[in-house]
């Protein structure tokens, strides 16, 4: 029998010309809403921007602020000290002209009486002291912008990092000391369990911290030691057999090796060349803006950043070569 169109509860079924055409016509509808997602995405971004730029400008005012009072400060300081010590010249002055003054009324008197007294006026003499002179030199303050950085400093120990090393993910070569903030490497191979976690081709450990938004700072003591790497990784890593760690492949390291070679383990890794060698490493990770920067203590000097798009959970890094000598996390450095 001849079915009547309306048999067909969702309409009459399409012929293929039809379907091929809707077919056709999907991949075109999504082009065409992409510019619009994209204007979503990047005013999105530019908000976050505008507010992020907004709290940076507020916190610099406020520490420019508190670098000026400082220097008011200071300058009342030295003034009221030039003030004390001119009323000490000043009285300094008066002791003198009036010694000056006793010694040549003496020296009308006959001899004898000018011996009498002439100790007396020299024990007088070695008794006054010339003021020492004030120095105007101005204490170091922030605004000589260590790590680059105008309010670094501040920032670093705000966003300061409680970082511990995983010893679920230490390859059974590394020992870890007992407060697990330390780890060096071992010659003997220890009897560990071969959990997922654990690195067991490469002699690397992991932070207990994962982080997957905000800012943390963390430090490491690398010492005299003449090779390492540090980083961070994504928690999901490869932690078996052989391993090619790169950007890539989750990593973001920098190393020491052979002594005195710098290196940003980049795609192509990149050299560096630094004025002073580091005994302690900062590391600074921002997750948002998809940064993650080296900084050497101790010249306050900035050594790397790389940037990337982070979307998993990052642990910090530590490889410390084979030697003896541990790499320590050490507290934040109080800056002078």
């Amino acid at each position: 029998p001849v079915h009547s169109p309306r048999a067909w509860p969702l309409g009459p079924p399409s012929s293929p010309a039809h379907s091929n055409g809707h077919a056709s016509a999907q991949p075109k509808l999504l082009e065409q809403k992409k510019p619009a997602e994209l204007r979503e995405k990047v005013e999105s971004r530019r908000q976050k921007i505008a507010s992020e730029f907004e709290r940076l400008h507020q916190f610099l005012q406020e520490e420019q602020q508190a670098v000026l009072r400082r220097l008011e400060d200071e300058e009342k300081e030295i003034l009221q000290k030039l003030s004390e010590n001119a009323a000490k010249l000043a009285d300094h002055s008066t002791s003198l002209s009036k010694l000056i003054t006793e010694i040549e009324e003496r020296c009308q008197q006959p001899a004898i009486d000018l011996l009498k007294g002439i100790r007396s006026t020299l024990n007088r003499c070695e008794n006054i002291r010339i003021p020492k002179a004030i120095s105007i030199e101005l204490k170091k303050d922030s605004c000589s912008f260590p790590l680059q950085h105008f309010a670094l400093k501040k920032m670093i120990k705000k966003f300061k990092a409680d970082v511990t090393l995983d010893p679920e993910t230490a390859h059974p070569n590394l020992i870890l000391s007992e407060d697990r903030k330390s780890v060096r490497f071992g010659g003997t191979r220890q009897d560990l369990p071969d959990n997922p976690e654990r690195f067991t081709y490469y002699p690397f450990v992991l932070g207990s911290e994962g982080f997957v938004s905000g800012r943390h700072y963390w430090e490491v003591e690398v010492g005299d030691k003449t090779q390492w790497t540090l980083g961070v990784c994504r928690d999901s890593v490869t932690r078996k057999g052989k391993i090619r760690p790169s950007p890539e492949d989750g990593y973001w390291r920098l190393r020491l090796w052979n002594k005195d070679v710098y290196t940003a383990l980049t795609s192509k890794p990149t050299p560096l060349l630094l004025r002073v060698k580091p005994k302690r490493i900062g590391i600074f990770l921002d997750y948002e803006l998809g940064e993650i920067s080296f900084y050497n203590l101790n010249d306050h000097s900035h050594i790397y950043t790389f940037t990337e798009t982070f979307t998993e959970k990052l642990r910090p890094f530590f490889y410390p070569g084979v030697h003896t000598t541990p790499l320590i996390i050490r507290p934040v450095t109080e800056w002078e």
